[in-house]
């Protein structure tokens, strides 16, 4: 049986999806073992959570200068908890697919064209803070299940932890 999650907490994630039987059976099976899912937790600052919990932003994405999570490490079926920057956990999210790789300034141009509409960023300083980036997770999100506020008392400043 997988702890990563305090009982507390972890109790609390279950009770909320009882009226849910696909996610309580997914959160269920992922504590037992009985599930291939990785679980992780994403940080998200606003407007990017309401977007996400909204169904309107179908991609989550994660770059950076160097290969820190998520980069290689989600997968097709993965788990996540969606938690508020500085805040509570506020929903769920299965992972459809995912993309790791490094990209050159002329690529990030590209990616920026190509899933502008599923990305839902509209800030143009985001693409001006990330033009040094080399590294991008694209995370396509489904099966969107907000969830009452949960706190989930967090130890770092990772925006996103792969529980496990």
């Amino acid at each position: 049986m997988k702890t990563n999650i305090l009982p507390t907490v972890w109790q609390a994630i279950l009770s909320a999806t009882i009226a849910h039987p696909a996610w309580h059976e997914r959160l269920q099976a992922w504590r037992e073992g009985r599930s291939a899912a990785t679980l992780h937790l994403a940080i998200l600052r606003e407007p990017y959570l309401s977007r996400i919990l909204a169904r309107r932003k179908r991609i989550e994405s994660r770059f950076g200068r160097d290969r820190r999570a998520p980069f290689g490490q989600v997968k097709t079926g993965d788990l996540v908890l969606l938690k508020r920057a500085g805040g509570p956990l506020a929903g769920l999210a299965l992972v459809t697919d995912a993309i790791s790789r490094a990209i050159t300034p002329t690529e990030m141009d590209e990616l920026r064209a190509a899933y502008a509409a599923e990305l839902v960023i509209d800030d143009p300083q985001f693409w001006t803070l990330h033009a040094q980036d080399r590294y991008v997770t694209l995370i396509w999100l489904t099966g969107i299940y907000p969830l009452p506020a949960i706190p989930f008392p967090r130890r770092n400043r990772r925006g996103w932890v792969v529980i496990g």
